[in-house]
C-alpha cells in the first residue's frame, strides 16, 4: 500500500496565520461599511431635519394673513410683527391651520419662530386673541443653530432689521406686511444657510389688478402682461 501523507505542523500553522489575516481583513472593511453606513444616516437624518424645518418656515410665512391680534394684556400685535433683539424673533398671523376633528376655532393660527440656545423653535398658540390662562406650545425645529438672523424689504425696497418700520403710522403698522423676508441661520454643521422669501401680499400692486378687457372685444385680455396669481 502506498503510504499518505499528511500536513506538516509548520503547513498548518501556515494556512491558520493565512486564515486569521483574511479573516481580520474582513472584519475591518465590514466594520469600516458599517461605520460609514452609521454617518451617512446620521448626515441624512440632519439634512431631513434642516430641509423640514425650512419648509415649516417657509409655509408659515407663504400663508401669512394682514390680521392683527392682542396678547394676554389686551395690548394690539402687529400681523407679523419681527423683533430684533440677541435673539431675533418673527411672529405672525397664518392661515390653513387644518382642523381634522373639526373642533370651534378659527383656520388663523398666531406663530412664533425663535432661537433658544442652540434650538430653533416654532411656537403656537391654540387661539388668536390672547388671554391670561392662554398656553403657548413649543416645537423644536431644529437643533445646531448657533445664529439666527432675519431682514424685511418693504415696498420701497429699504431693509429692516425689525417689523413693522418705526415710522409707520401705528394704525397702518398693525396690518403691514413686508414685501420679502431674508433668513439667515449658522448651523453646526453645514454653516451658514439664508434664504429669500416673496410674500404673496408683496407682488406690487399693478400685478394684482387684472387687465381690463375691451368692452367691444371680450377675448382681448387687455395687454400683454403676465398677471402673477393671487393668493
Amino acid at each position: 500500500m502506498k503510504a499518505v501523507r499528511g500536513f506538516t505542523l509548520l503547513e498548518l500553522l501556515i494556512a491558520i496565520a493565512i486564515f486569521a489575516l483574511l479573516g481580520l481583513g474582513t472584519y475591518r472593511m465590514l466594520d469600516s461599511v458599517l461605520q460609514t453606513d452609521k454617518v451617512t444616516r446620521s448626515h441624512e437624518m440632519q439634512l431631513r431635519e434642516v430641509v423640514r424645518a425650512m419648509a415649516a418656515f417657509e409655509r408659515d410665512l407663504l400663508q401669512v394673513q394682514a390680521r392683527a391680534t392682542r396678547d394676554a394684556f389686551g395690548d394690539p400685535r402687529a400681523a407679523l410683527l419681527g423683533e430684533a433683539l440677541d435673539s431675533p424673533s418673527i411672529e405672525l398671523t397664518r392661515n390653513g391651520w387644518r382642523n381634522p376633528l373639526g373642533q370651534p376655532r378659527s383656520s388663523l393660527q398666531r406663530v412664533r419662530w425663535q432661537l433658544r440656545g442652540e434650538q430653533w423653535q416654532r411656537q403656537y398658540w391654540t387661539v388668536l386673541d390672547q388671554a391670561q390662562d392662554s398656553e403657548l406650545q413649543v416645537q423644536q425645529a431644529l437643533d445646531g443653530v448657533t445664529r439666527l438672523q432675519l431682514r424685511y424689504r418693504d415696498q420701497e425696497g429699504a431693509w429692516h432689521d425689525s417689523w413693522p418700520p418705526a415710522e409707520k403710522n401705528p394704525a397702518d403698522a398693525l396690518l403691514a406686511l413686508p414685501q420679502a423676508v431674508e433668513l439667515i441661520i449658522e448651523h453646526r454643521r453645514y454653516g451658514e444657510l439664508r434664504r429669500l422669501l416673496r410674500l404673496p401680499e408683496g407682488v406690487p400692486e399693478r400685478l394684482q389688478q387684472a387687465p381690463e378687457q375691451n368692452p367691444e372685444d371680450p377675448s382681448d385680455p387687455g395687454d400683454d402682461t403676465a398677471q402673477e396669481p393671487r393668493s
